[in-house]
């Protein structure tokens, strides 16, 4: 069972990869995918380590007692959920 000081210590693991905000009894995690445009107008992906992140992702999934969502997943602890999504999905 994960507790929300170890999943705090999880997500650290990523360093700016993820903005964290934490609220009460949830957790909203943001990858920083997202650069921004170019002068066309185009969307910029920010480079990042996709293993490390699938990694946490993959770490959550195993230890939560549910999980849902198809656009954000809600990881379901004891007493508190994760909320996980990419900058990217906001634009």
């Amino acid at each position: 069972m994960m507790t929300m000081e170890m999943v705090m210590e999880l997500l650290g693991t990523l360093g700016d990869t993820v903005d964290v905000y934490v609220r009460a009894d949830e957790v909203r995690v943001t990858v920083e995918d997202f650069e921004g445009f170019d002068d066309d107008y185009e969307e910029v992906d920010r480079d990042y380590d996709e293993d490390a992140v699938d990694a946490v992702y993959d770490a959550l999934s195993d230890t939560c007692d549910s999980e849902d969502g198809d656009y954000y997943h809600y990881f379901q602890f004891d007493g508190f959920t994760v909320v996980w999504g990419y900058a990217s999905m906001d634009i």
